[in-house]
């Protein structure tokens, strides 16, 4: 490597300060990135999780290793709407603008979503000679479609936004994913590119340091089922909710589903909890440490998953491992079945099936040996597919390949 550090740019509007407690793949990686380059982050002034324009002067961006620019974005109520498109254009165009003035990177990294920025990057990319590492978090538009599920006329409706995906693939560098699943999506356009695969996973350093302080009171009567991320329309919490209604009827009265998360569906699920009469205890969103020692006192977790979506590896699962906890999946994901599998961390179950998962639920419920087994399964899984601290560093290993660097250290 030359005698002055390369000048990368990352850019990602999903990203977490640390004052707005939540994991952030995208931090992790910039204090990774930070160690060997000189690093400037570009994110967006509006927070994506809590909806709302962020104060500048509430963030210590002077204290952070590495620079940080923001660019304005008006931002958005609801995850699926219109305004959030013309949102990441705006945001997209913004960014765009500031490549102009900004001194020519070394190389860039940009996000998937949003697909308007990355189509803006990629070109830049591509005009001036600029490498560019694509990392695809989501499929657009199949997400999209999934959520409104009106056969012909969503193939119609998304088409632009499927062209613009494969273009921004088509351009790509380099494609990085949070799954072996999206990479080879993207690579279906761009032939060219090896493909990296780094799960979202989490730090487990971090998870130690934020549960520090956390205390969590539990009944050792009661056997936990942990659920962890958003209430929306991707997540069958439903036949979860009748699955332990199920249990119950059998005569386990012990059992609490622990539902901790937000989303536009919290109100239905707690409706139909309730009209089930299944014993559900909606936390609402927990701040992370908090969230993790609830997770680690959890009996069980479960990854209910609607039929028709897209998701490959998501993030609530690497905090599953991290927690030890096996988990009674339903999601359709081949990559991810394979995962539990391979390590014996869970029990997958078919899409919608409220006897298979509560036949599940019932068996690592009687057999705690087992239950022993998968979480020490998990925990090892974790280490080797999930753990930020020993997978992030792929990233570096890419871009000396992509600059022909070589011989540094991880």
């Amino acid at each position: 490597m030359d005698g002055h550090k390369k000048d990368i740019l990352l850019i990602a509007n999903y990203w977490h300060f640390e004052e707005e407690k939540a994991s952030s793949r995208y931090r992790s990686f910039a204090d990774i990135l930070c160690r060997y380059y000189d690093l400037e982050v570009v994110t967006s002034t509006f927070c994506h999780l809590k909806k709302q324009q962020r104060d500048p002067e509430t963030l210590n961006l002077s204290a952070l290793p590495y620079r940080m620019t923001l660019q304005y974005e008006k931002g958005y109520a609801k995850n699926i709407c219109l305004r959030r498109i013309s949102s990441y254009r705006q945001f997209g165009r913004n960014v765009y603008r500031y490549l102009q003035k900004r001194k020519k990177p070394d190389l860039i990294i940009v996000s998937v979503p949003s697909l308007t920025v990355a189509d803006y990057v990629t070109k830049y990319g591509k005009d001036h000679g600029v490498p560019v590492i694509v990392d695809i978090q989501d499929l657009w538009p199949e997400a999209f479609k999934m959520a409104l599920r009106i056969p012909v006329v969503s193939d119609l409706l998304f088409f632009p936004m499927l062209k613009q995906a494969n273009r921004i693939y088509r351009r790509a560098s380099e494609i990085m994913a949070v799954s072996d699943t999206y990479v080879a999506r993207g690579k279906q356009h761009n032939t060219q590119c090896r493909g990296l695969s780094i799960y979202i996973g989490t730090d487990s350093q971090l998870v130690q340091e934020k549960m520090q302080g956390c205390s969590v009171s539990k009944d050792p009567g009661e056997f936990w089922i942990g659920y962890v991320g958003a209430l929306g329309h991707s997540y069958d919490i439903k036949t979860v909710i009748l699955a332990v209604k199920e249990l119950e009827k059998a005569g386990y009265s012990n059992i609490v589903l622990k539902v901790m998360g937000e989303g536009v569906l919290r109100e239905e699920f707690e409706r139909f909890a309730a009209e089930v009469g299944a014993n559900c205890d909606f936390t609402g969103l927990l701040e992370y440490g908090l969230m993790m020692k609830t997770l680690t006192q959890c009996d069980v977790a479960v990854n209910p998953i609607v039929g028709q979506s897209v998701a490959s590896i998501i993030n609530k699962v690497s905090d599953y491992a991290a927690a030890g906890v096996p988990v009674v999946n339903t999601q359709n994901s081949p990559e991810y079945r394979a995962l539990l599998e391979q390590y014996e961390a869970g029990i997958n179950v078919k899409n919608g099936d409220v006897q298979g998962v509560a036949d599940a639920l019932r068996q690592l419920y009687e057999d705690e040996n087992l239950r022993k087994a998968m979480s020490g399964h998990a925990k090892a899984m974790f280490t080797e597919k999930f753990d930020r601290g020993t997978n992030y560093i792929k990233l570096v290993h890419t871009i000396e390949g992509l600059l022909g660097e070589s011989g540094k250290q991880g």
